[in-house]
C-alpha cells in the first residue's frame, strides 16, 4: 500500500484579497484575545485601514471612541518620524492602549474600563507582539524562516498558525484549487465514457488511494501518473489492450493542453 503523503497545509497570501482576509484573521484574533472593546489600525497620516467596532456601542464606548477620534491629529502629528512601540492613555472609566506598526503606522486599542498597570503586562506584550504580526502582513513580507529571524517566538507561531488558518480558509478559491476540480471532472467524463458511470467514483477512489493523494491537492506530475494509472490498471482490464491505447492517445495531449491552460 501506498503511504499517502503528509500535504502542508500552509498557504502565504498571493492576491490583495488573500492578505487582507489574513490580515482582517490577525485584528480579531487580537481583539478577542486581549477582551478590546475597539481596535483600530490607523495610519500616522489619520486614515483608519481597519477597525473592528462593535454595531451597538454603550456610553462608555461610545465616548472613547470619539475621544480617540479627536485626538488622532495630535497624535499623528506626534508619531512623525518617532518609530513608536507603545503608549497607555488611562481615564477614570477606561484605557487606551496605542502601540506602533513599523513607522506609518500605529494600532489602538479602546478598553471601557479601567485597566491596572501592574496587570497590564500580558496584555501590553500580547499587543506589541500582535502588531508585529500586523506589520509583517502589512508589508507584505513572506513568511519564510530567513524573513522570520529576530521575532520572538509567539509572532513565529502566530505567522505560522495564520498561513494555515489561510489554507483552510481560502484554499478553494486558489487557482490550483479550480484547476484540479475542472481536471476531475474531465477526467471522470471520460472515464465513465469508456466503462460506465457506475465505475467512475470506484476507478478515482482507488487510484487515488494508490497515489497517496486527493484530487484537490493534486500537481501537474501527480495529474499525468493518475491518467496512466487509470488506463493501466483499469481501462486495460475492463476494456482491452486497444481501447486502453486510444485512450493513452487521446487523454494524455488532452489533459497535458489543460495543464499549460492553467498556468
Amino acid at each position: 500500500m501506498v503511504e499517502k503523503k503528509k500535504i502542508d497545509k500552509r498557504m502565504e497570501a498571493k492576491t490583495v484579497v488573500q492578505l487582507k482576509h489574513m490580515f482582517d484573521m490577525e485584528l480579531r484574533r487580537i481583539k478577542e484575545d486581549n477582551k478590546i472593546d475597539i481596535i483600530m489600525f490607523v495610519g500616522i497620516d489619520g486614515r483608519i485601514f481597519a477597525s473592528i467596532i462593535p454595531p451597538m456601542l454603550d456610553p462608555v464606548q461610545f465616548r472613547f471612541l470619539n475621544l480617540l477620534k479627536g485626538n488622532l491629529p495630535s497624535l499623528c502629528s506626534q508619531l512623525k518620524g518617532d518609530k513608536l512601540k507603545v503608549s497607555i492613555q488611562q481615564y477614570e472609566l477606561g484605557t487606551v492602549v496605542i502601540s506602533g506598526i513599523g513607522a506609518n503606522c500605529f494600532l489602538a486599542s479602546i478598553f471601557s474600563k479601567p485597566l491596572s498597570l501592574d496587570t497590564m503586562g500580558p496584555t501590553i506584550h500580547n499587543l506589541i507582539n500582535g502588531s508585529t504580526v500586523l506589520n509583517h502582513l502589512f508589508e507584505q513580507r513572506p513568511i519564510s524562516p530567513e524573513d522570520l529571524e529576530g521575532y520572538d517566538q509567539a509572532v513565529i507561531d502566530e505567522l505560522s498558525k495564520l498561513t494555515r488558518q489561510l489554507f483552510v480558509e481560502k484554499f478553494d478559491e486558489t487557482r490550483e484549487y479550480k484547476r484540479n476540480m475542472e481536471l476531475l471532472k474531465f477526467l471522470k467524463q471520460k472515464i465513465g465514457s469508456v466503462v460506465g458511470i457506475g465505475a467512475v467514483d470506484e476507478i478515482v477512489t482507488v487510484s487515488m488511494n494508490e497515489l497517496g493523494n486527493s484530487p484537490s491537492f493534486m500537481k501537474e506530475k501527480d495529474w499525468l501518473k493518475f491518467v496512466e494509472l487509470v488506463i493501466e490498471s483499469h481501462i486495460k482490464a475492463r476494456s482491452g489492450d486497444i481501447v486502453a491505447d486510444e485512450c493513452r492517445r487521446t487523454w494524455v495531449p488532452e489533459v497535458e493542453r489543460k495543464l499549460k491552460s492553467f498556468v
